[in-house]
């Protein structure tokens, strides 16, 4: 994966050293703005992301209490098996089922929090991009960026027409090729 994100960075950096020497020769075009975004601080300062941090500390804060209870109960159960010494062999069974009973309600209970927390955070990921994205899109037609990157990731946020040299290059290997153009 890291090697992938290597190749994407690089290619980033190729289109940025090849877009302007493809612009220079068109006069009539301004050059390339390219504007820089830490999506990340952006997401966690934005309004959906201090909700949804918020919300994934509320609900940690009530996970843990709820757990430390459960866990108690089980470890109460665990404690009369261990001390059911004195017991008829039905009365042990009983009470191991009791055991296994409330160490399987546990672990359902830990899971399905787990899937709870999940569900959270993609919505809040989802209110998150709802919130970022016509900011971006708004500053983007504002400022007449070409090219919006995110700073802590090589991922290309927005582009225009002007920086995809894809005709270029093709035109270019075409010329090069024996027999081409």
């Amino acid at each position: 994966m890291e090697r992938y994100a290597r190749l994407v960075l690089s290619f980033a950096a190729l289109l940025l050293a090849l877009a302007p020497t493809t612009l220079a020769g068109q006069a009539d075009e301004a050059p390339l703005r390219i504007g820089v975004i830490d999506l990340d601080a952006a997401a966690f300062g934005s309004p959906a992301g201090q909700e949804l941090a918020q919300q994934l500390t509320d609900f940690q804060q009530d996970l843990a209490a709820e757990l430390q209870a459960r866990q108690e109960a089980v470890r109460a159960v665990e404690l009369r098996v261990a001390e059911a010494d004195s017991l008829t062999v039905d009365e042990q069974r009983v009470l191991e089922r009791e055991y296994q009973d409330a160490l399987t309600a546990f672990q359902r209970y830990q899971q399905d929090k787990q899937e709870e927390a999940t569900a959270l955070q993609n919505d809040g990921r989802e209110r998150i991009r709802a919130e970022l994205a016509p900011v971006i899109e708004a500053i983007q037609a504002e400022l007449d960026y070409d090219l919006i990157l995110n700073a802590t990731s090589p991922i290309i946020i927005l582009f225009s027409e002007r920086v995809d040299i894809t005709q270029l290059v093709i035109d270019r290997l075409a010329s090069e090729t024996p027999g081409g153009p």
